[in-house]
């Protein structure tokens, strides 16, 4: 899930005083030897802090943790940002962020709801982003620390919004492309539920159309969820099918001001655009879209890794 451009910075500012991380007269610090990023580890003195945050070139992250949970999920994010950046926006080393990306792990849904609001029960991740005049002036993701895979699943997912915020910071990223792509970033397993729960929708779950999938403005009612997100993960899939990254996300922008025909025409050709437009229907009742899961670059990321 994801809230664009609504971002209070007072909150984060909240977020940073009731961390309490005490940064004069020589506090506790602690740095940890990693091959890269570096990675330090700040001495909180509120309680609830359970002592630490971590501080990475492109993180600064919030869970009340052991340190060593801490450490681990700070290089994952780290990782994880570097795979995603390589695979969406084609760059092997990328600028750091600034400013940076705050990571808030909640320790119950309670506690999130409390933070996002009314409906993000329903959820386990959100990712807010704030943008000013052609870029990224804030970067944040919520977690549930209580969420069933919330750091395999819900973290690449959200940080993905993130990254392609970079790509998509003059003009927003519409609805079904922010989210068609941020699913490939989960598991098979995942999306294989996703498009289950597509398929059990009345009509077949085509509840939109291709033209009116690239109109939605803004996240739908909890209604038509399972629908929206099946759909937006059937059509990214297929246009990957037809062509590279770099065509689906000049598509995207193609299509926020030609539209759906006219912007398959301009980046995929007469010819694509004839059988994309066919192939939409099919591609919601196979299992297609699963070959996109979890990109190489992410599973990288995210699989079996030596204790850290």
């Amino acid at each position: 899930m994801r809230f664009l451009g609504a971002f209070v910075l007072a909150a984060i500012a909240t977020l940073v005083r009731a961390a309490d991380v005490d940064t004069t007269g020589g506090p506790p610090r602690k740095t940890v030897s990693v091959a890269a990023p570096s990675l330090t580890l700040l001495r909180a003195s509120s309680p609830r802090d359970n002592g630490w945050v971590a501080v990475t070139p492109n993180f600064r992250i919030y869970w009340c943790a052991t340190e060593g949970e801490l450490r681990s999920l700070a290089q994952r994010c780290e990782r994880l940002a570097a795979a995603s950046k390589k695979t969406w926006l084609g760059k092997d080393r990328s600028p750091v962020w600034l400013p940076q990306c705050d990571v808030v792990v909640h320790p119950d849904v309670a506690e999130y709801v409390q933070f996002l609001g009314p409906g993000s029960e329903q959820t386990s991740g959100c990712a807010t982003i704030r943008l000013e005049e052609g870029r990224v002036v804030a970067r944040r993701i919520d977690l549930r620390a209580d969420g069933l895979d919330w750091k395999s699943e819900t973290l690449p997912h959200e940080l993905t919004h993130v990254v392609l915020a970079d790509r998509f910071c003059r003009t927003q990223i519409p609805p079904w492309a922010d989210e068609g792509i941020a699913m490939l970033a989960e598991s098979p397993q995942k999306l294989k539920q996703r498009l289950t729960d597509l398929r059990q929708v009345p009509c077949g779950g085509l509840v939109y159309t291709p033209r009116d999938l690239i109109n939605v403005k803004s996240s739908p009612e909890p209604a038509f969820r399972a629908a929206f997100f099946g759909q937006s993960l059937a059509l990214v899939s297929l246009l990957l099918d037809c062509g590279s990254r770099e065509q689906l996300l000049k598509f995207v922008e193609a299509s926020q001001t030609k539209g759906f025909d006219a912007a398959l025409r301009a980046v995929y050709g007469e010819q694509r655009w004839s059988q994309i437009d066919r192939q939409y229907r099919e591609c919601v009742w196979t299992d297609r879209p699963l070959a996109w899961a979890r990109q190489d670059t992410v599973a990288a990321a995210t699989g079996p890794r030596r204790a850290e």
